[in-house]
């Protein structure tokens, strides 16, 4: 939880900010104090909505980074730059808070790395922070996903990883998480895997059914061939809107999502597989 007040703290996230780029700096030294490899990348994007363009920023941290057997855990780290959900026209233009739908998945991701620090995990793990993921409207459907898609072009040429965990709006209350169904659908192996691991460690948020088809983070990653997932609730009414703030978050749904996360990194006997 601390961690996500310590995003909020720096207001909204969108691109083009004070409040991003600060935010981007203490991501930044956060993971460099944690892991031994850190790398980020800059690259710009033009938000027509917004009418300029905007400098964008992923982060690749690296644990055990000797090991050939690696899983990538993802996250977006931006905000949406207006409230597009608020029925007041005027509400709409303001940029959202984003404590769920940016700063949960990113919480739960730190606390992760801050216990990757203390020990190592037992499989090569790469946490990335995406930007820009959420800067897509109807008119501009190119504006979602632009991190993850940045990221599979960049690293294209390594070897893929087994698979790709992204957490998304893991943070409200009564936490809900479904099979997502593109990643059911193409990804069905990570899913049955990840929620066996939920089933082990006692994690109540998950459920086993398909309720949304979501595109996320997670669909550059299966456009590439990569098996990839989303951890998402979707039925949350406070999602691109003012109300999404620290009220509407939950230690207990963070818990829920970082113990299974914590061990998939930890006690990965899917290896053996």
């Amino acid at each position: 939880m601390t961690w996500v007040e310590r995003q909020v703290a720096f207001g909204p996230r969108a691109p083009g900010t004070y409040g991003h780029d600060a935010c981007f700096a203490f991501l930044d030294s956060t993971m460099r104090a944690y892991a031994p490899i850190v790398e980020a990348d800059t690259f710009h994007y033009y938000v027509s909505r917004l009418g300029k363009d905007v400098a964008l920023f992923n982060l690749r941290a690296r644990f055990a980074p000797e090991s050939e057997h690696r899983i990538v855990l993802a996250a977006h780290w931006d905000t949406r730059p207006w409230a597009d959900r608020e029925t007041d026209p005027a509400e709409q233009k303001r940029p959202i808070l984003g404590a769920n739908d940016g700063g949960s998945g990113v919480a739960v991701l730190l606390e992760l790395a801050r216990l990757m620090h203390e020990q190592s995990p037992k499989v090569g793990v790469d946490i990335a922070f995406f930007d820009g993921e959420d800067l897509g409207t109807d008119e501009d459907q190119d504006g979602w996903f632009r991190g993850s898609k940045q990221y599979v072009t960049r690293y294209s040429g390594e070897p893929k990883p087994l698979f790709v965990v992204v957490v998304d709006m893991v943070g409200q209350r009564d936490l809900a998480l479904h099979w997502e169904g593109l990643s059911y659908e193409q990804a069905g192996n990570v899913v049955g895997l990840v929620w066996g691991v939920a089933n082990a460690v006692g994690a109540r948020s998950f459920r086993s059914d398909v309720k949304h088809r979501v595109y996320d983070d997670h669909v550059p990653f299966l456009q590439a061939g990569i098996p990839a997932i989303v951890l998402i609730d979707l039925d949350y009414p406070q999602w691109h809107t003012h109300a999404d703030n620290l009220k509407a978050i939950d230690p207990e749904s963070l818990g829920d999502v970082g113990r299974v996360l914590n061990s998939l990194v930890s006690d990965p006997t899917y290896l053996a597989d």
